[in-house]
C-alpha cells in the first residue's frame, strides 16, 4: 500500500487496506510514538470511507500493539516492541546495543550462596554447593526493563566478586576472559503476572504483565556455567519464531 490509496475494485476488504497504510505511517515514522493519528471523523475524510470501516482499522491496530485507544485523547502511537530472535542468545548488553539503545546495570547483590536443589539440578551439582549469586537491575536508556538473577557455577575455577566486576562488566565477556568459551543455552519462557514485591524492587506503577525466561548456558563441552530467572518488562519485547514442517 506505498501509494497511501485504497482501492476498492480489489477483493481485499478496505478496512484491511486502511489498516495496512496507518500500520506503515506508523513504522515509517509518519506518525511517531506518543503522538495521535488522525480522528476517525479526519481519516474519513482523508479516504472517503465509513466511519464503521475507520473503526475496524484502528481497532485491529490497537489490537496488533500499534495503537492504544484513549478515551477524549483519541488512538495513540504506542512504542514499537523489540523483536528477539530465539535462535541465538546474546548477552542482554549486545541485545541492547543492537538496537541502538544504551544497556545499564545496578548490582543488588553479588555473593556466594549455597545451591538450592533447584540450583543444583540445573547446574549438574549437589544441593548445598557453594554458587556465585548475582541479581541485576537491567536498564536501557536509563529505565528499568528488567530484574535478572543468575547462579553461576564454581566448577570453573574462578569467583565473581564486587573488586573484579562493577555495573559496567558483561557476564558473558568476564566469561571469556576467564578462559570459558560459550556454547550454547536452553531457555523456557511464559508470561505470568509478577507479585508486590517484585513490581517494587522494577519499578512498575502497574500491574502488568513480564515476560519470564529461564535459561541454562552451557560451555562448548556442553558444562552448565550458569542458570539464570529473568524477570523482563513485557512492553519491551516480542519474540520472533522461524518454524518449519516437519517432514516426515
Amino acid at each position: 500500500m506505498s501509494n497511501q490509496s485504497l482501492d476498492k475494485t480489489k477483493d481485499v476488504p478496505i478496512y484491511y487496506q486502511l489498516y495496512l497504510i496507518l500500520k506503515e505511517k506508523i513504522e515509517n515514522g509518519v506518525y511517531p510514538e506518543n503522538s495521535t493519528i488522525p480522528s476517525e471523523s479526519e481519516i474519513q475524510n482523508m479516504y472517503n470511507v465509513s466511519r464503521i470501516t475507520v473503526r475496524r482499522a484502528i481497532t485491529d491496530l490497537e489490537n496488533d500493539g500499534y495503537v492504544k485507544k484513549k478515551k477524549g485523547v483519541g488512538a495513540i502511537v504506542l512504542k514499537r516492541k523489540k523483536y528477539r530472535d530465539l535462535f541465538e542468545f546474546k548477552s542482554y548488553s549486545d541485545e541492547a546495543i543492537e538496537k541502538g539503545e544504551i544497556p545499564g546495570n545496578i548490582i543488588i547483590a553479588c555473593k556466594e550462596v549455597e545451591a538450592s536443589v533447584r540450583v543444583s539440578e540445573m547446574l549438574g551439582i549437589e544441593p548445598g554447593d557453594k554458587v556465585c549469586y548475582l541479581k541485576r537491575l537491567r536498564l536501557r536508556n536509563g529505565r528499568v526493563t528488567a530484574l535478572h538473577e543468575t547462579y553461576i557455577s564454581l566448577e570453573f575455577g574462578f569467583r565473581i566478586t564486587n573488586e573484579d566486576f562493577d555495573a559496567t562488566t558483561s557476564l558473558y565477556e568476564f566469561y571469556e576472559e576467564h578462559g570459558i568459551e560459550l556454547g550454547y543455552a536452553n531457555e523456557t519462557i511464559e508470561v505470568k503476572m509478577p507479585n508486590h514485591n517484585l513490581r517494587t524492587e522494577m519499578f512498575m506503577t502497574q500491574n502488568e504483565p513480564i515476560f519470564y525466561r529461564e535459561r541454562i548456558t552451557y560451555d562448548v563441552h556442553g558444562k552448565p556455567i550458569e542458570f539464570s530467572q529473568n524477570n523482563n518488562k513485557a512492553e519491551q519485547y516480542r519474540y520472533a519464531l522461524h518454524m518449519v514442517k516437519n517432514k516426515k
